[in-house]
């Protein structure tokens, strides 16, 4: 008998949500990642695995009232659909990486395993060949990598009408191993791997003066290899100024290969060697290796998700919509191994990406398909309980309207939404513990995790929006049309002090600055993109030391100065530019307009992403909140612009609901 996925059932707690499942095909189809596409980049990943009991009581929402309770709706909270890979037919073809093969090739066993009768080859190559199979010869359905894919690439790719869609499947540690003979290095920093791989240090002696003045013997992958261009990367370039692929190939005597096996035994017979591969070719033969600490870490799965220890990187498969529709079989096994990787992926000797990571796998999954996510249906006049919201004054607006058409919809329970800033919503969020839900204009940072995790929360991020800041002047200046970011950083430090300062041929008129203040998640992100590149990471002093400026987090204050002077400059969300057009000028940065094509494509500089926060625990104790989310994020693009704000893209919406239905998950 075939195994099938596990499905899980909705509990008693779920009951507001116990109506039919959506239509998968229901949306169209978002256009395939080519790039690296990376979600948020958010100093901490907030992961959705369920934190810690929170001191807020759970309150129950109550069962409606019928002659016979309906029985709660089946959910699938992996958020794929089922694969039966006994229904499965056609063959496979990947290559690529040595350090995903042994992955890939556990996946392709339990694939078989479970009922699969084709043949999947999987060749080791080396990423860099494996992308030259895929993207220029064709030949293969999916490429292995040990790095994400390059620009050059992407275009060879779709030089052959290929857009390649990439899937995280795990995280690698590199192991830098000497002999067990060695009984004198214990951990080297990386500007002495660099030394050693670089030839610069013929000795152990050269690397440091208390160890032999034996030769070090050195092995390495080849270039072809993905584990060799991180180690360039991380390694040799910073020690060589970019040139440290010539730096370690110039390197005298150094033995290169792709096979790994070839570089384990080449370390296991010289007791002087050193080398370096993928932490899963260690594993089996740490018998007859020592492992280097580096920079003092031990590569462990602690360090290697938390990057800690420096030589850890992520693992990717690659493929193509078109392949995925045209041959079945690959959107099969692809979809089987997301599901079940991180069943897996421990035991071949790698550690699993984050659920977030993998969330962002399976929705380019399901826009390669041209699929959405499947979320229960949520009846608001069955949800009773209360909520309560707090945090960025930008996100406030959006909110609103959720909470009010939620409302319009049947909900009787009441929400608070508080207007505090981004940090201060964190603040209440992670450290008072006295919201359900965060609202944010920025991610969360690492030291705002920490708190959460201090009081057994573990933040569960939700895209809902993209924002474009809007930098405005008062209609009566007439010469202000466009301004550059270092223009505007000049302005908003004080070093320019009037406009004819900004430039030569505008008015001596003295400037009134008006910013946002420092607990709101707008100032943050104009520090990070304006200030910071024109003070050295020292942008938030710069905004703060100038002359005059006036701080509010209220943006109707920023918006009323602004309008009562003909010299000021300030900015805020665009949403309330928009509500104040008629009486604001809004200036070009960078000579492009914000609007929604330039906010979603990036090409308008001060765009930023929009998120709700909430925690795994807090969802399932009051299923309102859980309810509420779900609603906000089925509906929130049929709201967003008028609002005044630009959609999230499809893609971005369904990792935040893969989001949700991991936190649900039992």
């Amino acid at each position: 008998m075939h195994i099938i996925r596990k499905r899980f059932f909705a509990s008693l707690l779920m009951l507001a949500l116990i109506a039919p499942i959506i239509a998968a095909c229901g949306g169209q189809t978002a256009q395939p990642t080519a790039a690296p596409a990376q979600p948020t980049a958010a100093p901490a990943e907030a992961t959705p695995a369920p934190g810690q009991p929170t001191a807020a009581p759970a309150q129950p929402t109550a069962a409606p009232t019928q002659p016979t309770a309906e029985p709660a709706a089946e959910i699938d909270y992996d958020g794929l659909p089922d694969v039966d890979p006994g229904a499965v037919t056609g063959n496979i073809v990947t290559a690529g990486s040595s350090t995903v093969f042994p992955l890939t090739q556990r996946m392709a066993e339990r694939f078989k395993d479970e009922g699969y009768t084709g043949n999947i080859t999987i060749d080791s190559i080396g990423t860099g060949a494996g992308f030259e199979r895929f993207c220029k010869a064709g030949e293969t359905d999916i490429s292995n990598a040990s790095r994400p894919i390059k620009a050059a690439e992407v275009e060879n790719c779709r030089a052959i009408g290929r857009e390649p869609v990439e899937f995280r499947v795990g995280t690698d540690a590199l192991a830098v191993v000497v002999n067990p003979a060695n009984t004198f290095v214990d951990s080297l920093t990386k500007a002495q791997l660099a030394d050693i791989f670089s030839g610069k240090a013929k000795t152990w002696k050269d690397v440091n003066p208390d160890w032999p003045a034996n030769p070090i013997k050195l092995f390495s992958p080849g270039s072809d290899s993905g584990t060799f261009d991180f180690f360039v990367e991380v390694v040799m370039d910073p020690a060589f100024e970019k040139k440290g692929k010539e730096a370690i190939l110039n390197a005298p005597g150094i033995q290169l290969s792709e096979n790994d096996n070839v570089l384990v035994q080449g370390v296991e017979g010289d007791p002087n060697a050193i080398g370096y591969f993928g932490y899963a070719y260690f594993v089996p033969e740490k018998d007859r290796l020592k492992a280097v600490k580096v920079e003092g870490v031990e590569p462990t799965e602690k360090t290697a998700e938390t990057g800690e220890y420096p030589l850890a990187r992520p693992l990717f498969i690659y493929s193509d919509a078109k392949i995925m529709k045209e041959k079945p079989q690959v959107a099969a096994f692809i979809n089987f191994y997301l599901t079940f990787v991180n069943d897996e992926v421990l035991d071949v000797g790698y550690f699993p990406a984050s659920q977030q990571a993998i969330n962002v796998a399976k929705a380019n999954w399901l826009a390669a398909m041209g699929m959405e996510v499947k979320m229960p249906e949520v009846d608001p006049g069955a949800v009773t309980g209360n909520i309560v919201t707090a945090g960025s004054s930008t996100v406030f607006p959006l909110t609103q309207r959720m909470a009010e058409r939620f409302k319009d919809e049947g909900y009787t329970g009441n929400i608070t939404i508080d207007s505090i800033g981004t940090g201060a919503g964190f603040e209440r969020f992670c450290k008072a513990g006295e919201t359900d839900i965060s609202n944010a204009s920025r991610p969360i940072k690492a030291a705002e995790v920490e708190n959460c995790r201090a009081i057994g929360r573990e933040p569960v991020e939700f895209r809902v929006g993209t924002d474009a800041l809007a930098v405005v002047v008062n209609p009566a200046n007439t010469f202000v049309d466009s301004l550059t970011k270092a223009q505007l950083a000049d302005i908003f430090s004080g070093k320019a002090k009037t406009w004819k300062d900004v430039n030569p041929d505008w008015p001596a008129n003295p400037i009134k600055l008006f910013s946002p203040g420092t607990d709101s998640g707008t100032f943050d992100f104009f520090v990070e993109v304006v200030m910071d590149p024109a003070f050295e990471k020292k942008g938030k002093e710069a905004i703060l030391n100038a002359p005059g400026i006036q701080l509010s987090e209220n943006d109707n204050v920023l918006v009323q100065g602004v309008e009562g002077d003909p010299n000021a400059i300030g900015y805020f969300g665009y949403a309330y530019f928009i509500a104040e057009k008629d009486r604001l000028k809004a200036v070009k940065v960078e000579g492009v307009e914000p609007n929604d094509q330039t906010a979603e494509s990036g090409q308008y500089p001060l765009a930023r992403p929009l998120f709700i926060y909430s925690d795994a625990k807090i969802m399932k104790e009051k299923p309102q909140v859980a309810a509420f989310i779900n609603f906000y994020l089925t509906f929130v693009n049929d709201e967003v612009l008028d609002v005044g704000y630009f959609p999230a893209s499809q893609q971005a919406i369904n990792v935040a609901k893969l989001n949700w239905l991991a936190a649900m998950k039992p």
